[in-house]
């Protein structure tokens, strides 16, 4: 029996060694560059399945021969210790292996011998451990990639996914990682047309990368219906015959030096929300899991010494199952043609129309600026059916109505709200005044007459405090108030 232990140990380590890579099913993912294990550790906590790692040709062979994989080596082991699943981008070529160029790890390499080596000998060292594979990040930004679509597909693309399926043939290739960016050569969709046309039978999940600052419901926009005279991202895939596979978001991020931790939090949670609800995309990798303290951007949920983010608990807590969708904020409201969207939108769709897509900014700013400001917006929502069917029978409403609504977008532009430390314009004040005095005289059994009434009695005050004091002190207990009689 004695003998037989450390023979049944070596057969015990030599199945574990052998199990097959766990992959997870969810969708929650994070980009972590190669980040330390303490910071790894933060993600398993949170419960986040996906890991996005970099792997960068010009780090690791940065002299011709000489590989220096150790700090690869290290998160790839404490992925598959702890059961994170690794999606790795291959980038950025050596200086040595392109001619010495300036900016050369934005250039391909002179010969796709020595770039081919690199990824073989790459997914080779990792076959066990990482099956999910992309090729470079965002080429179409001069600073990643500095030469056009063609060469890209050609010198790096198409070299890279050849030698994947050669070396790892059940090994996923995820791509294109495009930035979402419309300047004249970057352009998201001439870049995703031309790959996927071209090399689209190499791809097995389309991946794509967006930061919208005009919060979730465009950003969902931009991905269905597209905006104006620019295609929509599902058109692209589409029409390109990858419509039947997978679609991940593979970075999307607030950054907390242009926006509150708060605010980034509340759009964490949306994006989640919105992406059950759709079932899309399949997978989302936010950018980033903790701040670098080199960088004045900061689109971490981990602030440079690991404390903790509110976006970091939202996540977790959303993971975890402790904040349940409360329901599209959307549904039966605006989909029903609240009086904004129908006085503004002129027959047009919300992608064909600025001031619906202003009025939509406007909205989620709100929402996500204080619970006193998500309360106002959905006190607008509960009243506007109403309001709606007045308006239509009263011209005199409908007129007050619209040049409130101009008015009132005019002054708080959505991308610039210093009007939430000024005084609300006299103008909007006086047209405030009017309406409450037709509200209480004409329709005084309506649903808007509580609220007409509080806008009375308070209005002297709200002619001469800013929004934000009016949101956090004069106001916001009559709000809340105003919200629970209802």
């Amino acid at each position: 029996m004695k003998r037989l232990l450390p023979c049944a140990g070596i057969i015990l380590l030599a199945t574990i060694q052998l199990a097959p890579l766990t992959i997870s099913t969810l969708p929650y993912g994070i980009n972590v560059h190669l980040a330390q294990n303490n910071v790894l550790a933060k993600v398993k906590a949170a419960g986040i399945a996906w890991i996005r790692i970099d792997i960068n040709w010009n780090v690791i062979e940065a002299s011709r021969g000489q590989f220096i994989y150790t700090e690869v080596d290290r998160v790839a082991n404490y992925a598959a210790a702890t059961g994170l699943s690794v999606y790795a981008t291959i980038s950025s070529t050596p200086k040595w292996a392109n001619g010495k160029k300036e900016l050369w790890w934005t250039y391909p390499a002179t010969k796709a011998a020595d770039w081919k080596n690199f990824v073989s000998r790459t997914v080779s060292r990792y076959k066990g451990k990482i099956k999910y594979w992309g090729v470079w990040n965002e080429p179409n930004l001069k600073k990643f990639f500095a030469l056009g679509k063609d060469k890209f597909l050609q010198q790096v693309f198409l070299p890279a996914a050849q030698t994947i399926r050669a070396t790892d043939p059940a090994a996923f290739i995820v791509g294109p990682d495009l930035s979402h960016k419309t300047e004249t050569g970057s352009e998201w969709y001439f870049w995703m047309k031309y790959i996927l046309d071209n090399a689209g039978n190499y791809l097995d999940i389309i991946s794509h990368h967006m930061y919208e600052d005009h919060g979730v419901y465009y950003l969902y926009e931009l991905l269905e219906q597209g905006d104006r005279l620019i295609p929509a991202v599902k058109t692209i895939v589409q029409e390109s015959g990858q419509g039947d596979k997978p679609f991940w978001i593979t970075e999307i991020g607030w950054n907390t030096n242009k926006y509150s931790e708060v605010m980034q939090s509340n759009r964490y949670l949306d994006m989640l929300h919105a992406r059950t609800r759709k079932n899309y995309p399949q997978k989302v990798f936010f950018y980033e899991i903790i701040d670098d303290p080199k960088s004045v951007d900061t689109f971490g949920i981990l602030h440079s010494n690991l404390e903790a983010k509110p976006a970091y608990h939202t996540y977790k807590d959303y993971i975890a199952g402790l904040l349940p969708d409360p329901g599209d904020p959307d549904e039966n409201k605006i989909n029903k043609k609240c009086y904004a969207e129908q006085t503004l939108s002129d027959g047009a769709t919300p992608a064909q129309s600025p001031a619906l897509q202003s009025m939509y900014r406007s909205r989620d700013f709100l929402r996500s600026y204080s619970p006193s400001a998500g309360e106002a917006v959905d006190i607008y929502y509960e009243l506007n059916q109403e309001f709606l069917k007045i308006a239509l029978a009263d011209s005199r409403i409908s007129r007050l109505g619209r040049e409130i609504l101009k008015q009132g977008l005019a002054w708080l532009t959505p991308d610039d709200w210093t009007a939430m430390d000024q005084p609300i314009p006299r103008a909007l004040c006086r047209n405030a005044r009017a309406l409450v005095d037709i509200i209480k005289s004409d329709y005084p059994e309506s649903s808007l007459a509580p609220a007409a009434l509080l806008v009375d009695k308070e209005l002297e005050v709200i002619a001469h405090a800013t929004p934000r004091d009016l949101l956090e002190f004069y106001l916001k207990a009559e709000i809340r108030k105003l919200r629970k009689n209802r």
